[in-house]
């Protein structure tokens, strides 16, 4: 056999090994990624469900404070919009002028009801409300007090706002917030004369944890809203308008897959969490996770916990909604997707009424506050009466 011979006698195996070794390697790339895409799913999992509480970071100093104007220096200095200044103690709202100055930030200030002094180290609160209950009454011109309610685990708190009235709107914040993000809207719903509750959940400070203190993804936290509202009950409430905030989204939705629509007449939404499932995909690019890995995610939530997130899917079940719908959410959220609400306002513009504002998560307030108040106010007014004819309104 020349050398041409054993040249060409070898061709045919190595054309029978190439596609064996081909396969291999992409079998183990394969299970490689899998791998990779199943730890970085249980991650995932893992951050979605535990509960980490932060201790509170003041990063800013207060340089000085001369009539309405601040001069602050640190990170978050710049935060866009109407937002809080907070420091123990204390609370004061900054406009949304910004003026920069090399490492120093100007803006307007205003005493909420107090005002820091300089050598302050104080932190941007979104909320642009203070927690204090006094403090909130005070500049809000309302009388809010702490109530507590019965619960499947306990006791829980909540802030209530009495009004005649009974029309009840009741608050429920996000994952990993507090009932002070609700209070930036108070003023706007007192004027209106609904009574209102801003309940906490468990898992919050002051309330019982939850098992393996985990969150619950609304799960389990629609529970406890299902309390607070017999509660409310007992207090004279006879129709509701629940409003969610970010992950409280999926909580109302969940109540209202659970316990139905009996007595809710309107569902305000603010960047809310309308499918996990979007958000686990949404999350998974920004890590370089193969889009599947939303799906083992999603997978190890149910298997860790017993969530449902396909079930809690406001999105894929737009068609069970019967309730009318103020719908709130920023195309520069990078927490949830605002697909999410695209989607959802889409699929039933009979009922949802959408306003797309620019504004990063749950920050949509803090942009316009004027124009949010006014389709708050627009949407509360336009309700019917519980039990009467379509486009019966009725002013609250």
């Amino acid at each position: 056999m020349t050398l041409d011979d054993r040249a060409g006698a070898a061709v045919p195996g190595a054309a029978r090994r190439w596609p064996l070794r081909v396969a291999v390697g992409s079998a183990a790339v394969a299970v490689a990624g899998l791998a990779t895409t199943g730890a970085g799913g249980w991650y995932y999992a893992d951050e979605l469900l535990q509960v980490r509480p932060e201790p509170p970071d003041y990063p800013i100093e207060v340089v000085a404070v001369v009539g309405s104007t601040v001069t602050l220096s640190g990170p978050g200095a710049q935060e866009p919009g109407v937002v809080g200044l907070e420091w123990p103690g204390g609370f004061a709202r900054v406009g949304p002028d910004i003026d920069v100055a090399g490492e120093y930030v100007l803006r307007s200030i205003e005493p909420y009801p107090q005002l820091p002094a300089v050598g302050t180290q104080v932190r941007v609160a979104y909320y642009a409300a203070p927690n204090a209950l006094r403090d909130l009454s005070r500049v809000a011109g309302v009388a809010a007090r702490r109530v507590d309610f019965d619960g499947p685990l306990g006791r829980y708190p909540a802030t209530y706002v009495p009004a005649d009235g009974d029309r009840w709107l009741v608050h429920v914040h996000g994952r990993g917030a507090t009932r002070g993000q609700a209070y930036r809207l108070v003023p706007t719903v007192h004027r209106l004369g609904l009574p209102q509750l801003s309940i906490a959940y468990r898992n919050d400070d002051g309330a019982p944890e939850g098992p393996h203190r985990e969150y619950g993804l609304g799960w389990t936290e629609s529970e406890d809203l299902a309390a607070a509202l017999d509660w409310a009950r007992e207090q004279g409430a006879r129709e509701f308008v629940l409003t969610g905030y970010s992950m409280g989204g999926a909580i109302v939705g969940n109540h209202l897959r659970v316990a139905g629509s009996d007595d809710v007449v309107g569902v305000v939404y603010d960047s809310p969490v309308l499918s996990w499932l979007d958000i686990l995909a949404y999350q998974a690019r920004l890590r370089g996770v193969p889009a599947f890995g939303a799906t083992v995610a999603a997978s190890v939530v149910r298997a860790r916990t017993g969530i449902n997130v396909w079930a809690m899917d406001q999105v894929a079940h737009a068609d069970r909604l019967d309730v009318p719908v103020l719908l709130i959410h920023g195309s520069g959220d990078t927490t949830v997707p605002v697909t999410s609400s695209d989607r959802f306002a889409a699929a039933r513009p009979d009922l949802v009424t959408y306003l797309r504002t620019q504004a990063e998560h749950v920050r949509n307030w803090n942009l316009d506050p004027a124009g949010y108040e006014a389709a708050v106010a627009a949407f509360l007014t336009s309700l019917p009466a519980l039990g009467a004819d379509d486009g019966a309104a009725v002013q609250v």
